[in-house]
C-alpha cells in the first residue's frame, strides 16, 4: 500500500505522512493483532523510512531509492506513475519485492514457531501479484499452501479503468489490466485470489465490470473504519484552528490573526488535487457564498502533483476568491480540528470508492455534503447531511469536468442551506 504514519529515517523525529491506503493497511495490521489467537506480520513501502527500531515490530518496511509507485492520481507522498516504469524496472522491483516477503515470512516463521496460514494483499495490482508468486515459491520448496485475499483500493481499479478506455492512450496505455488477465490472478481462485474485501456496494460493482470473470460471490464489502479517538471532537475554538492552519498554506498568502478572528464560519474540503475530486466545483461554489456569507471561509486540504495543484491555483485567481484558502497536506489530528469547528465538510467526488473523510468528519459532529455516487451512497442519510446529484453532463471519469459548473450550481444551493438552516 502507501506507507504508515512513522518517523522518518532522517533523524528529525518528523513523523511521514500517510495517505489513506497507508493508514487503512495500518489499521487492519492492528486490528487483526487484537484478535485472539493471531498474529499478522506486514510490509509497506517508503523512500524515507527506515527498519523499525523495535526488537519485537511486526512490520517491515520496503526501503524504496524513489518515490511509492502510484496507480493513477496522485498520492500526498508521490507522483510516479507505475506507467512510467520501463519493463525492466518494473520487473526488477517485483523481483525484490518477492525476495524481501519470501524472506520476511520465513523470518517470521522462525521467530513464532508457527507457519502462516493466509496472506492479505492490499490494492489489486502489484502485491496479489508478489503474494501469489510467494507462495507458489513456498509451496515448491514443500511449505503447506496457504490461501490469498485481495484488499481493493479504489486506486488500482481506476488505472484499469483508464487503460480500458476514457483517458489519454498515450498516459494509460493498455498494459496493466492485460497483465493482470494473462497472470490469471482473477480469474483461477485456487492459485489466485480466492476472496476480494471492498469498502462499499459500488467498489463491487466495479470490480464486476473490471474483471468480470472473478466470482460475484467471492467479493465481501467491509466498509471502513475510522479511529476514534483521533478523530473526536477537539477542543480548540474556531479561531485558533482558522488561525494555526493558515500560518503556512499553499494559496494566497496568510490571512493576518486580525482577519481570522473575525470568521465565523468554516467549510472543509478534503482530498487530494485529481480531477475526479472536483474541488473546482466547490471553489466555483464558493465565488457566490463568499459574497452571501462574508464571515465564512473554506479550508481546503489535500495536495498532489505540481500540474494540478497549479489549475485549481488559476481557477481560485480567475473566480477572484478572498475567503477560500488552499492549506495542502494536515495530519490527521489537524484535519480532526478543523472538522469539527466546521460547519460541514464538502467532498464530491465523482464515484469516490468510500469516502473515508465523510466517516471523520462526521465522528467530529459536523455534516457532509458530497455527490451521490460511489461509497457515500452507502451511508449518507439525511441526518447525516446531503449528496447532491451528479450533473448529467458526468456519466464517466473523462466526462468529469463537463459536469463541474453544473455540480457548482447544486453544492451552492445545498451549502447555503446548511448554513441558513444551523445543519450542525
Amino acid at each position: 500500500t502507501n506507507n504508515w504514519q512513522r518517523p522518518k529515517k532522517d533523524g528529525s523525529g518528523e513523523l511521514e505522512f500517510a495517505p489513506g491506503s497507508g493508514v487503512l493497511h495500518e489499521a487492519h495490521h492492528h486490528a487483526y493483532n487484537a484478535m485472539a489467537g493471531t498474529k499478522c506480520y506486514s510490509i509497506y513501502p517508503s523512500k524515507n523510512q527506515g527498519q523499525p527500531p523495535e526488537a519485537d515490530a511486526d512490520y517491515r518496511v520496503f526501503e524504496l531509492e524513489h518515490d511509492i509507485p502510484i496507480c493513477e492520481s496522485a498520492s500526498p507522498n508521490s507522483s510516479k506513475r507505475w506507467h512510467s516504469f520501463s519493463d525492466e524496472e518494473f520487473k526488477a522491483y517485483i523481483a525484490r519485492l518477492e525476495k524481501e516477503t519470501y524472506e520476511y515470512m520465513a523470518a517470521c516463521e522462525a521467530k513464532e514457531g508457527r507457519m502462516f496460514t493466509m496472506a492479505i494483499a492490499h490494492h489489486a495490482f502489484v502485491n496479489p501479484l508478489v503474494l501469489r508468486n510467494v507462495i507458489q515459491k513456498r509451496v515448491a520448496a514443500g511449505l503447506p499452501k496457504i490461501p490469498l485475499f485481495c484488499f481493493v483500493h479504489g486506486t488500482a481499479m481506476k488505472m484499469y479503468k483508464w487503460e480500458l478506455g476514457g483517458k489519454d492512450t498515450k498516459e494509460f496505455p493498455m498494459r496493466f489490466h492485460s497483465m493482470m488477465r494473462e497472470e490469471k490472478l482473477f480469474s483461477d481462485q485456487v492459485n489466485g485470489i480466492a476472496a476480494c474485501f471492498v469498502i462499499s456496494v459500488d467498489q463491487k460493482k466495479v470490480i464486476e465490470e473490471v474483471f468480470p470473470e472473478f466470482p460475484a460471490n467471492r467479493v465481501i464489502v467491509a466498509p471502513n473504519g475510522i479511529n476514534v479517538e483521533t478523530f473526536k471532537p477537539q477542543p480548540k475554538t474556531l479561531t485558533q484552528v482558522v488561525t494555526e492552519q493558515t500560518r503556512e498554506i499553499i494559496w494566497p498568502a496568510s490571512p493576518s490573526e486580525e482577519a481570522c478572528s473575525k470568521v465565523k464560519q468554516v467549510v472543509t474540503f478534503v482530498g487530494k488535487f485529481a480531477e475526479w475530486k472536483r474541488q473546482e466545483a466547490v471553489f466555483h461554489a464558493m465565488k457566490a457564498l463568499e459574497a452571501e456569507f462574508p464571515d465564512l471561509v473554506l479550508l481546503s486540504c489535500g495536495v498532489g502533483p505540481d500540474a494540478e495543484r497549479d489549475k485549481l491555483v488559476k481557477v481560485c485567481e480567475e473566480l477572484g476568491l478572498k475567503n477560500t484558502y488552499i492549506l495542502g497536506a494536515r495530519s490527521q489530528p489537524q484535519l480532526a480540528e478543523i472538522y469539527t469547528v466546521a460547519e460541514l465538510g464538502c467532498f464530491p467526488s465523482f464515484k469516490e470508492p468510500f469516502g473515508l473523510v465523510f466517516v471523520e468528519c462526521m465522528a467530529c459532529k459536523a455534516p457532509v455534503i458530497g455527490a451521490n455516487s460511489g461509497g457515500p451512497v452507502d451511508f449518507v442519510s439525511p441526518s447525516v447531511g446531503e449528496l447532491v446529484p451528479e450533473p448529467p453532463e458526468t456519466t464517466s471519469l473523462d466526462t468529469v469536468p463537463a459536469g463541474i459548473k453544473t455540480l457548482a450550481a447544486s453544492l451552492t444551493d445545498a451549502i447555503r442551506r446548511a448554513l441558513k438552516e444551523n445543519w450542525k
